[in-house]
């Protein structure tokens, strides 16, 4: 077996498979971080680097072309047939909703982008849980995957300095270059932890320090001479690092200083397997059964979290709480699926008369013909292919949903709804759509969270033959108004939105304190929906936003927050109603329960709790206030509150005649949406008369 190799570090392999256990069961049971994919990049770096300089002296440079080809060969297999089974599965149950979320991420996963697609949507990767995107763990392979697409070009360009100047120690120097690369990437780590941790944790320049502290380890660090003591202290430390960083604190951000905890534990342990495999954990980590489990440790990496996704969409009963027995299936059946593939492509990749192993995924690419390194790019193209007809059949999909919606005929309907749902707490009707997938279609579809002048046209609906325009505009919370607004106006009116994510139609001391730096982009929005408004002059302008600032976790704001709210909106609106413009405004529903709680407690059959939630008291302060201020400023006010909860108990239901109010906490959805149209045509309707 090639695993009995004398030049192969078997201990090495041992260490992956450490490392991939893990990273499954720290998501399977915790829902949290292990360190193990730091583990994996300080080996990664520690590989890599011995083997660029191993080609540097024996050829004299470093074949740049071949080299990322012979990577890409040994990566792109496994990557190719996750992606198919997983895409394909997720592409079914998504249904046509989510077409455009599964092939974008199919597509970043593929071109080994996923990190930064996570980072530009601010994906808080610690507090996942397990209700995040089935590939939202090739972030991992995204990173490692640029810095050894950089390392690569970097040693072809060191070979030829080197081979110009004669240099006579070109592995010490690369490590030094290493070295400064590793020190230069975690300041800047540190500092973009204290700007914004969130996306930093999917940084490639914050997270090339680990992988670039393997390579010095490796080229530099190997050089000094190690007594047997201190190679068995070294590999016991190390161990007891690599297993415990898991238990650090979760607060604690990645990469930073705590990162140093995984990645010390499995340098340690390289450097005490260096030369030498009699120490007791390198001959720990030599068994076979590691050994056999590290040859298909990316396999299982790859594998788990869908397989684990797959379990909690089959068996929502688990929640987020998966017990012994239900943990080791999943870790069972991972395991399976990642030898299973690794078979595949051995098949694929050699003559059939040879032996069939389950070779390891650093070990030297098989021989034959490299078929599915070449598919690769084809499940790219196919899924930039599905990103760009999506839009069609979504807007198909949220059309027929919208047909089927229940709409309240007027107030009084609508509450009775309210009170029942409060007795009497309901399921989702089946076929409902629930979760991200809920949003209205001019913001799942359209792209109209955020419009800027280069949107405007696109977030312009032309429903009717005339040119009467009616806008919305505000925060993230006015797109979701947009199927009422729509539904109500019954192609009487174009609808303009103009909204901006983050950005109340409002100024003043409450808003600048919640959005900081933030409210010079609010402003200069603002300013721009003035402009337009001047040349277009709209007969309504429909203004709805949440900022529900007050209660439980905002103990510090002001306790007249409603109505510097109602004095930042006035200062817009009233430029509003000097051109003739009528405004009227829409509050938010307020910040609701978490709907996939309320999901699960029906399928479990336990406590329904989780299905509504109680008003603060000042939540109702913040909207009597803020209402009574507009009111007097001019601006037409309906009472919405009563649209989304029982004024009697103060309790507001998740889910309305089998129709869920909330897609997330705070945004109401497409369906949620339509239900109240009739109700909205009511109050726009005495705005609109001429």
């Amino acid at each position: 077996m090639a695993a009995q190799s004398k030049d192969r570090r078997l201990d090495i392999q041992g260490l992956r498979a450490i490392a991939s256990l893990l990273v499954a069961s720290y998501h399977i049971w915790f829902g949290n971080v292990s360190g193990g994919v730091d583990v994996f990049f300080a080996i990664g770096g520690y590989l890599l680097a011995m083997s660029l300089m191993r080609e540097l002296e024996r050829t004299g440079g470093v074949h740049v072309p071949k080299t990322l080809w012979r990577t890409a060969q040994r990566l792109f297999p496994m990557a190719v047939i996750v992606l198919v089974v997983v895409g394909t599965i997720a592409l079914v149950f998504s249904g046509p909703l989510g077409i455009d979320r599964v092939m974008t991420d199919i597509l970043a996963s593929a071109t080994y982008w996923e990190n930064w697609r996570l980072a530009a949507d601010a994906t808080d990767y610690v507090a996942a849980g397990h209700d995040k995107s089935a590939f939202q763990h090739f972030w991992a392979m995204g990173a490692q995957g640029q810095f050894t697409a950089m390392c690569i070009i970097a040693a072809g360009l060191f070979a030829l300095v080197a081979k110009a100047t004669r240099m006579r120690d070109a592995r010490l120097w690369f490590g030094v270059v290493l070295g400064a690369a590793a020190v230069a990437s975690f300041v800047f780590a540190l500092v973009q932890l204290s700007i914004d941790p969130v996306p930093t944790y999917y940084d490639t320049f914050a997270r090339t320090w680990e992988l670039a502290l393997g390579g010095f380890a490796a080229l530099v660090i190997t050089r000094i001479p190690l007594h047997r003591v201190a190679r068995i202290l070294m590999g016991v430390v190390g161990l007891a690092l690599v297993l415990t960083a898991g238990l650090l604190p979760p607060e604690w951000q990645q990469p930073g200083w705590v990162t140093l905890w995984p990645v010390a534990g499995a340098l340690l342990i390289l450097l005490a397997g260096e030369g030498d495999q009699s120490a007791p954990v390198t001959r720990l980590l030599r068994l076979q059964p590691l050994v056999w489990l590290g040859g298909i440790s990316y396999g299982l990496y790859l594998w788990h979290w869908p397989v684990l996704k797959g379990f909690i969409a089959f068996f929502p009963t688990a929640g987020f709480e998966i017990d012994a027995l239900e943990g080791a299936a999943i870790l069972a059946l991972s395991i399976g699926l990642s030898y299973g593939s690794y078979r595949l492509i051995a098949l694929l990749h050699r003559p059939s008369r040879r032996r069939v192993e389950a070779a390891a995924p650093t070990a030297r690419p098989a021989r034959g013909r490299p078929l599915l390194a070449y598919a690769l790019p084809v499940v790219a193209a196919i899924s930039a292919v599905g990103i760009v007809v999506a839009p069609v059949l979504q807007r198909a999909a949220v059309a027929e949903a919208a047909a089927t919606n229940p709409v309240a005929a007027d107030d009084d309907e609508l509450a009775r709804w309210i009170a029942e749902a409060v007795a009497t707490p309901s399921a989702p009707s089946p076929g409902t759509v629930v979760g991200e997938d809920g949003r209205s279609a001019e913001w799942l579809v359209d792209d109209c969270l955020t419009v800027g002048p280069d949107q405007q046209a696109q977030c312009r609906f032309d429903d009717s033959e005339s040119d009467r325009e009616v806008w919305i505009v505000g925060d993230s919370q006015a797109v979701t108004w947009s199927p009422a607004v729509r539904g109500a106006l019954g192609g009487s009116a174009d609808v303009q939105l103009l909204g901006r994510e983050m950005c109340p139609f409002s100024s003043g001391p409450a808003v600048e304190q919640q959005i900081g730096g933030f409210m010079r982009v609010c402003d200069a929005h603002a300013s721009t929906v003035l402009e337009l408004a001047a040349q277009r002059l709209p007969e309504l302008v429909i203004i709805s936003y949440g900022a529900w600032w007050v209660g439980e976790g905002y103990e510090d704001r002001a306790a007249d927050t409603g109505d510097q709210l109602a004095a930042g909106t006035l200062a817009y609106a009233e430029q509003l109603h000097a051109l003739g413009i009528r405004t009227l405004w829409l509050d938010s529903p307020p910040p609701g329960p978490e709907p996939a709680a309320c999901i699960e407690a029906h399928a479990a059959g336990t406590s329904l709790d989780a299905c509504a939630i109680a008003l603060q008291d000042a939540q109702i302060a913040r909207h009597e206030t803020l209402d009574a201020g507009l009111e007097a400023g001019g601006v037409a006010v309906v009472d919405t509150l009563g649209w989304f909860c029982d004024p009697e108990t103060g309790t507001c239901p998740s889910i309305l005649q089998g129709v869920p109010t909330w897609v997330d906490r705070t945004h109401m959805g497409a369906a949620a949406s339509t239900m109240r149209q009739q109700v909205v045509a009511d109050a726009i309707a005495p705005l609109l008369q001429d």
